[in-house]
């Protein structure tokens, strides 16, 4: 079983192709459904919350009003150990990943953070990372880390505004994503922008001044271009 999700706005997906193949990938069987999927999208008029899963004889198409999701987020910078069991296939740890973001949500915060065995971060539980600082973007490419149907698209943007784009093989330390300009990407919200941290109880604001070049995009400019270039069911 595989699922993908995302946001579609007036028949709308940003790189609807890219969550094609992310179910192509995980389920083979998707081709055998890709026509009656795109066309139960096609005659979905408006703002939709959509969600694909497709199991080897059976698929199924969730469509609901969008959740109402802030811009800025706030992000418990004590990271849950992944026990994700197929880290690599959406939806198949959807349970723990419930579980593991209600936690942080009990101690304030938006969004939580999935560690390995040595403290690195690969990822947010629901999302992919990027940390911008200077000129330089850097994103994980950790063993662990979820593929991100959106993260390519805005790496290649940014590039293209003049950033450098740096993998982090090992993930991310805690510390650096502290120091930087810290961006959760997923398909159902876009990107959104880390404005604080909760850490013992306390919340940290992030502060006002960018620590990025005078050129980087905000993530309100990128989130635009990802509408402006989002592809035609």
């Amino acid at each position: 079983m595989v699922t993908t999700s995302f946001l579609m706005m007036d028949g709308h997906v940003r790189n609807l192709q890219g969550h094609i193949e992310r179910l192509m990938s995980a389920a083979p069987a998707t081709s055998q459904f890709l026509d009656r999927i795109v066309s139960q999208l096609r005659e979905t008029p408006g703002k939709v919350q959509a969600s694909i899963t497709v199991e080897s004889n059976h698929y199924n198409v969730e469509l609901r009003p969008p959740r109402n999701l802030n811009s800025l987020v706030t992000i418990d910078a004590h990271g849950h150990r992944d026990e994700r069991r197929h880290p690599e296939i959406k939806g198949l740890d959807k349970a723990w990943q419930n579980t593991a973001t209600a936690s942080s949500r009990r101690q304030g915060a938006d969004e939580g953070l999935l560690v390995d065995e040595s403290g690195q971060v690969i990822m947010a539980i629901n999302a992919s990372l990027l940390a911008i600082k200077g000129d330089t973007v850097f994103h994980s490419t950790h063993p662990r880390s979820l593929p991100s149907v959106l993260e390519p698209l805005i790496i290649q943007y940014l590039q293209a505004q003049g950033c450098h784009a740096k993998p982090r093989e090992q993930g991310f330390n805690i510390n650096d994503l502290r120091s930087s300009e810290v961006w959760l990407v997923d398909s159902l919200a876009g990107i959104r922008q880390v404005h604080a941290w909760i850490e013992y109880g306390s919340k940290f604001l992030v502060p006002e001044v960018r620590p990025v070049a005078a050129f980087v995009p905000t993530f309100s400019e990128v989130n635009d271009y990802l509408w402006k270039t989002a592809q035609q069911v």
